[in-house]
């Protein structure tokens, strides 16, 4: 009995030190490395900060999801809870699996999920699961556990911080984005043909899916077709593929009582208010935004 106790003691003074340097680490902002999205880390930290404990509204997506919410605009219409859990990258799968998981956490009424083409072409990002496959107390409680759950080196973890594409969120999970002139990147300006995809079927199926799952908890689900550059389907075929995409969507959407909203409207939309193909600027996400607050109010009760 003697020698446990003498061992457990040693034990302790040895991981003392340890535990008090990613305790620093995890004060000074250098948080630990959950999954490889580093925006969507930095957001789950900042959950646990704000303990935010119900959404009564939740939106999720991609980076339009993350650019393009104006969270003011939504927040000075809607009068509800609400939090923006969209993240760069995130396919339709990885959406399923995330919004499984934060509906169990946060209890909303509503999801709504802001998407374009690009959360239809890549494989599922395994990473989340070492996130959702933890506990929801020590998810909200102690996320300093994810320095020894996911091990990284103290120079990686320093590493990820400082060469991170700075993004500003709000409190409630938006990131507005202004590109200049002279920042666009002219390659993602005038990209094409990244759609469809091998994966694009997949993730059809993983929307399907989820539209089952949400209408079985008795959760609204609101899928919003954002708006697309009009120079991307430029040609007859590009837009047959659109609106076969467009088509395809709204049928899952709807077989599931789900509500599907399309705002791709190159009139409206006009080249000024992009930055690449896909992504909005600030001035074009908040005449997105009112527009759409405009529909959810007529679905939210």
């Amino acid at each position: 009995m003697k020698s446990t106790v003498k061992f457990l003691f040693k034990t302790l003074l040895f991981a003392l030190p340890v535990l008090l340097v990613f305790e620093v680490l995890f004060r000074l902002g250098y948080f630990p490395i959950i999954t490889n999205s580093t925006i969507f880390d930095l957001k789950m930290i900042r959950l646990q900060k704000q303990h935010i404990e119900r959404v009564k509204v939740m939106s999720i997506g991609s980076s339009v999801g993350l650019y393009e919410f104006n969270s003011d605009i939504i927040l000075q219409n809607l009068h509800t809870s609400y939090y923006n859990f969209a993240s760069w990258g995130l396919q339709i799968g990885d959406i399923r699996t995330l919004v499984k998981s934060f509906a169990k956490d946060y209890r909303p009424r509503y999801v709504i999920i802001g998407s374009s083409i690009g959360d239809f072409i890549a494989p599922l990002n395994e990473t989340y699961l070492n996130y959702v496959n933890t506990g929801t107390y020590i998810r909200k409680n102690f996320p300093e556990v994810f320095y020894f759950k996911n091990y990284n080196s103290i120079h990686q973890i320093i590493r990820r911080k400082h060469t991170a594409f700075p993004v500003q969120l709000d409190s409630w999970g938006g990131a507005l984005l202004t590109v200049k002139a002279k920042d666009i990147n002219r390659e993602k300006w005038n990209e094409h043909n990244i759609f469809p995809t091998k994966y694009t079927a997949y993730q059809y199926h993983e929307l399907d899916s989820l539209g089952i799952w949400l209408q079985a908890q008795h959760i609204k689900l609101i899928f919003v077709q954002v708006p697309i550059k009009a120079s991307y389907a430029n040609t007859p075929v590009s837009k047959q593929i659109l609106q076969h995409h467009f088509d395809q969507c709204q049928a899952i959407i709807e077989k599931h009582a789900g509500v599907y909203l399309n705002y791709h409207n190159p009139a409206v939309f006009t080249d000024s208010l992009f930055f690449d193909q896909y992504h909005l600027q600030a001035a074009g996400g908040r005449v997105f935004t009112r527009q759409l607050v405009v529909d959810i109010k007529k679905i939210i009760k």
